[in-house]
């Protein structure tokens, strides 16, 4: 008979030995898939996390980097703002200056005659004034700060560079309008004895004389008075000269004796 010993190949045996083959892989397959769907799951939270991590620095940062923007605007525009303030202020100061100094040293002055008594006749002055007289008149500015009124025009050839001329003056410091050199006043010599008053000759753009003079001279006329105002820069510069201190605008009034 087809039977084994203790029922071994009975049908009931037979299901009961493939249940013991196959139930543990099935029990590991599914430990398996259930072990990948968490680490899947782990992924996608990781993921989630750090996406959310990167939006919120993204936008941390952009906040950061926008008030860094605004208070770098605002600090531009406050050292704007003191910039302009001080230039503003440097400008009035300036601005208070020049027209302390033109009204104190009577470069020019509304109201007053064209030609000053002192210059009225043909006879030469006995003395510098100690003030510079005052006058009005047209004022011409050079670019370079240097202006000049003619007192009176002259005749004959104008003074170019390379003229020589024969010249009476008188300097007046441009913030005090006190004299302090005439050439109708007597000098002393280097012995100390006094000389008579006289002219200047000179030849104009040579550098025998300041800056100031060679150009604010060109076009004068024998007869002609012309009055000077220069800047420190066409003058005696930071260094100043004698009796003049540096930095120290200038006035002159000039009269031509002869142009050649």
């Amino acid at each position: 008979m087809p039977q084994t010993v203790n029922g071994q190949n009975t049908p009931e045996n037979a299901s009961k030995s493939v249940q013991r083959v196959y139930r543990p892989g099935q029990r590991q397959q599914e430990r398996m898939r259930r072990l990948a769907r968490r680490r899947k799951r782990n992924r996608i939270i990781a993921a989630s996390v750090a996406a959310f991590v990167l939006i919120a620095l993204g936008i941390t940062g952009s906040i950061l980097f926008e008030n860094y923007k605004a208070q770098q605007a605002l600090i531009a525009s406050q050292h704007a703002a003191t910039a302009t303030a001080h230039a503003n202020a440097t400008a009035s100061v300036i601005a208070h200056a020049t027209a302390t100094e033109i009204t104190k040293n009577c470069f020019v002055t509304p109201g007053a005659p064209a030609v000053p008594s002192v210059y009225s006749d043909s006879a030469t002055p006995k003395s510098g004034p100690t003030t510079a007289p005052a006058i009005s008149g047209k004022v011409v500015t050079l670019k370079n700060g240097l202006k000049y009124v003619d007192i009176k025009t002259g005749s004959g050839p104008a003074a170019q560079k390379g003229s020589k001329i024969t010249v009476n003056y008188t300097g007046w410091l441009a913030t005090t309008c006190q004299k302090f050199d005439s050439s109708y006043d007597s000098h002393p010599d280097q012995t100390g004895q006094s000389q008579p008053p006289q002219p200047l000759t000179l030849t104009l753009g040579e550098g025998q004389v300041i800056e100031g003079w060679d150009q604010g001279l060109i076009g004068v006329k024998a007869g002609g008075i012309r009055r000077l105002y220069i800047p420190s820069a066409l003058g005696y510069g930071p260094q100043g000269n004698g009796p003049i201190p540096g930095n120290t605008n200038l006035i002159f009034d000039v009269q031509i004796v002869s142009v050649k």
